[in-house]
């Protein structure tokens, strides 16, 4: 089952008689906030976040409890931070994946970037993309 949500996120779902998951995948996250992505609660158990074709720092904001995302207002419950693609000496550092072996609960998976990291930020830092597994 797939659907889209905004122009670039899609959400497809897998089923079997042994494991449900969902897979997200955002081909440019930005300033916009995606909200409520999976519809409803779950456990995130992998997160990839990709800025490997930008000049600016990517901040990835995510907000697991359920309620309203103003980007610039709401206060993120976790953000993870990835250098500049076009700076030689932070390359390795354009690309990060987080594992999360036994999950993370959420009750609304909702998600977006910025080019800085305070809350009051809503500067976009460019094409970024974000893929996040969830059952």
């Amino acid at each position: 089952h797939q659907s889209e949500i905004s122009m670039a996120l899609t959400v497809t779902g897998f089923s079997s008689s042994t494991l449900t998951y969902k897979l997200a995948s955002e081909t440019n996250a930005s300033d916009s906030a995606s909200v409520d992505i999976f519809g409803g609660a779950g456990r995130v158990h992998s997160i990839c976040f990709a800025n490997e074709s930008t000049s600016n720092a990517a901040y990835l904001k995510i907000k697991i409890t359920s309620g309203t995302v103003t980007v610039g207002t709401t206060e993120p419950d976790l953000m993870f931070h990835l250098a500049a693609a076009a700076s030689s000496s932070y390359a390795d550092r354009s690309v990060m994946k987080v594992d999360i072996p036994n999950g993370l609960s959420f009750s609304q998976f909702s998600f977006w970037v910025t080019d800085a990291p305070g809350t009051s930020d809503t500067g976009d830092p460019g094409t970024v993309t974000v893929q996040v597994l969830a059952s």
